[in-house]
């Protein structure tokens, strides 16, 4: 057996220095990421580590906004907190799914892609993931400018904005092990102790007669459509690419706690904080209340303000860029010599000049979550049913000890093919974002889309699971 079907990768020369490597105990298959080839089970992480990953990618300021926008959209915090309940327990229940493909597989999600969907389905879910989080990795970078605009007056605002987008790549760059020691080590310990006094704060300082008077709107939000905001915000979609890094076995039991854990404190806390402070700031609009939210949860100290919020939206940078390089580097893989390193700065340098073009914070934050969760986490979703519920309904299991190459991958599995392009229509059309045929927010769009290209795919699969060619209609890989 060779080393590529044993889940290892041959030795690579990093664009960074041996110096550099050796500081940071990397070796080259870590700088490469395991992008074409299965994580070693000596290469999983401990249940805390992941813990401190996934938590960083959730307790995001970001959440806060979600919060603090549905105050001045009529609802009572009664209503935030069962809107919120809602998003938490749905966001878990398609998490554990969807973290699973990567812990039971060690593969990317881009790559699982490529052995499910086939060539050609996994390269529209590949681009998907491109535009996914480089939408993301645009709005945190724009949502980071409106924060430190609302505290100081600053020069040439474009140029530093595109700085900021190129700069913040540098942990990626490193793959998941640079993402995960910079959540580790920093982000984390730095978000649960300013959490926990902004929390206990802010409950001291508002009072009752303060939050139970809602401001009033002639079209009011809907605990519905709060919970889709918050969904649409805190999933990602690519969960299997940092799952892949999670122990098997009894031990993958764990990936549980840590889903549950990660989407209470960002999901659920963090949003009512946000709550919390728009009752005490009583200005509709995030930006100009700033100075506000530093003085009840920042000691008043807008450069302390600036530090925590940097490294808390450094951290959720790295998930949102490490979903583009994993989608590109999918794509790119076929060129030979194309290495991982050069797709991280690529990406930075289109970030860094899409930041000329960003609009304003809330058109920017309705778009982006709603094409992100509505089109990726459809496909992790019909992965997760491929992997897990085909085996158990029909008896097909597909072959997925190693990472298929391009030669070997099918031309397409159409029902799944066919299933998320049904997923991703009833979510874009019910989240409003198709124009001509809707303008409105229907139900929870993220919640619709992803039944529907599960549902969709299972009936395709149960269709053509009798036929003698089904492995070959389902797009198996011949590995």
């Amino acid at each position: 057996m060779t080393n590529h079907e044993q889940g290892e990768v041959s030795p690579t020369h990093p664009v960074m220095t041996k110096e550099i490597e050796s500081v940071l105990h990397l070796t080259d298959e870590d700088v490469a990421d395991y992008t074409e080839s299965v994580v070693p089970l000596g290469k999983r992480r401990s249940n805390f580590r992941m813990l401190a990953q996934f938590l960083s990618m959730q307790a995001s300021f970001g959440t806060i906004l979600v919060g603090y926008g549905a105050r001045f959209q009529g609802l009572s915090l009664i209503q935030l907190l069962v809107a919120l309940a809602i998003a938490t327990g749905l966001m878990s229940l398609y998490c554990i799914g969807s973290a699973n493909s990567g812990a039971a597989t060690g593969q990317t999600l881009p790559v699982l892609s490529r052995n499910v969907f086939g060539v050609l389905g996994a390269g529209f879910v590949s681009i998907l993931l491109v535009v996914n989080g480089m939408g993301f990795y645009l709005f945190t970078v724009k949502f980071i400018m409106d924060v430190v605009g609302g505290l100081f007056t600053l020069p040439a605002v474009a140029t530093i904005t595109a700085v900021l987008a190129f700069v913040m790549i540098v942990n990626t760059y490193f793959g998941f092990e640079g993402v995960q020691r910079f959540a580790q080590k920093v982000a984390v310990p730095v978000i649960l102790l300013w959490g926990l006094y902004a929390v206990f704060k802010a409950f001291t300082v508002v009072t009752p007669n303060v939050i139970a008077a809602v401001p009033h709107t002639s079209t009011p939000a809907t605990i519905l459509t709060i919970a889709g905001a918050m969904i649409g915000l805190s999933t990602w979609g690519n969960e299997p690419d940092f799952f892949r890094y999670s122990k098997v076995g009894r031990e993958s039991l764990w990936s549980v706690p840590t889903i549950v854990i990660s989407y209470v404190v960002g999901a659920f806390f963090f949003p009512v904080l946000g709550y919390m402070v728009a009752a005490y700031s009583n200005q509709p609009d995030f930006g100009p209340s700033i100075s506000s939210f530093i003085g009840l949860t920042m000691l008043g100290s807008s450069l302390l303000g600036v530090i925590i919020i940097l490294i808390n939206q450094w951290a959720v940078q790295d998930g949102n860029l490490y979903i583009a390089v994993n989608g590109a580097q999918n794509i790119l893989s076929r060129f030979q010599g194309w290495k991982r390193q050069y797709t991280v700065l690529g990406l930075g340098l289109i970030a860094a000049a899409l930041t000329f073009f960003l609009g304003n914070l809330q058109d920017t934050f309705t778009v982006v979550t709603g094409i992100g969760s509505t089109t990726v986490p459809v496909a992790s979703t019909i992965i997760a049913m491929d992997l897990f519920v085909v085996p158990w309904l029909f008896g097909l299991k597909r072959p997925t000890h190693r990472v298929a190459s391009w030669s070997e991958v099918s031309a397409a599995n159409w029902p799944a093919i066919i299933a998320l392009a049904a997923g991703a229509l009833v979510g874009l059309y019910t989240a409003g974002l198709i124009p001509m045929l809707n303008k409105d927010t229907i139900g929870i769009p993220a919640l619709q889309s992803w039944i529907t290209g599960a549902v969709v795919y299972l009936i395709g699969v149960g269709i053509v699971a009798k036929r003698a060619d089904a492995t070959k209609v389902l797009g198996f890989s011949r590995i």
